[in-house]
């Protein structure tokens, strides 16, 4: 049963990926985006926020606690990939406008297809990843639906409609395929992780990236919640992408998830005292 589960769980991944991308395409207008990537102040802080300062406390507490090579390498994976098409779901949630959210999943998406191929082979010693590989898989999964979308939406409206709900249903099904399928697939490998740290690295991370986010995006409190939720919430698209293609240790796919998993949860609680936050905000308004 563990085997099938496995199997499954590599089987619904992309069918995750491509769906979800396809979804945000579908529903998310380019001028709309566009808008928000004017705002240079914005935009250059979710990069550091994203690129640079999140990242670094993952390679300092990797450094500094000792942990199977596996683990390492999915945890460092969790924190290179930014640009979740879960902050769409996560900017509704804190009642924020959602082209501001899909503005920069974009933003950072891009950034994830140039900037994760080039920093993973420099952070994880001994390990040699095919940047180009890794790259194509990336657009081809990531950017190229989302263009799709797009185009379907502008050109062909009406077809466009009609696939869209079921694009949206597919993700949210493969998502939970995937979850499901991983942490019951690989209850074992799960077994073996508790006790190293590892899950408690993960969940600190997203809280601390949480942070980094919000302070970053100070200023406007949509920028603030949506700066705080686009850095914690990783992109785990990109990271099972990199994980099931260049990884044979399946540790490397049951932490990236585990702690996306965890994130999640956290996240969505999160997005929900935001949006009371904004209720009473508007009321004394």
């Amino acid at each position: 049963m563990f085997e099938f589960l496995q199997r499954l769980a590599g089987f619904a991944v992309p069918i995750f990926v491509i769906s979800t991308m396809l979804n945000v395409g579908l529903t998310q207008k380019l001028p709309d985006i566009v808008g928000y990537w004017k705002e240079w102040p914005f935009v250059l802080k979710m990069l550091l926020a994203n690129f640079v300062l999140a990242p670094l406390v993952m390679i300092l507490a990797v450094n500094l606690f000792t942990f199977p090579p596996a683990l390492e390498a999915g945890l460092l994976i969790f924190a290179l990939c930014a640009g979740a098409p879960f902050l769409i779901k996560l900017t509704q949630t804190s009642e924020h406008d959602l082209a501001l959210g899909a503005a920069t999943m974009l933003l950072l998406m891009v950034g994830t297809v140039i900037y994760a191929p080039l920093v993973l082979p420099l952070v994880l010693e001994g390990i040699s990843v095919n940047a180009w590989a890794v790259a194509r898989s990336l657009f081809l999964q990531l950017l190229l639906p989302i263009a799709v979308g797009m185009l379907l939406a502008q050109f062909l409206t009406g077809f466009a409609k009609t696939i869209q709900p079921w694009a949206a249903k597919i993700g949210n099904y493969a998502l939970y395929v995937v979850l499901g399928a991983t942490l019951i697939g690989y209850l074992p490998n799960m077994l073996d992780i508790v006790g190293t740290g590892a899950i408690l690295l993960g969940v600190v991370f997203v809280l601390a990236a949480f942070g980094i986010g919000y302070v970053l995006g100070k200023g406007e409190d949509h920028t603030e919640d949506v700066g705080a939720l686009g850095t914690a919430q990783r992109n785990t698209a990109a990271g099972l992408i990199i994980a099931t293609q260049n990884f044979s240790d399946p540790n490397v796919l049951v932490i990236l998830t585990l702690s996306n998993a965890l994130g999640i949860v956290m996240l969505l609680f999160l997005a929900r005292r935001l949006s009371r936050d904004n209720e009473g905000q508007t009321e004394q308004a």
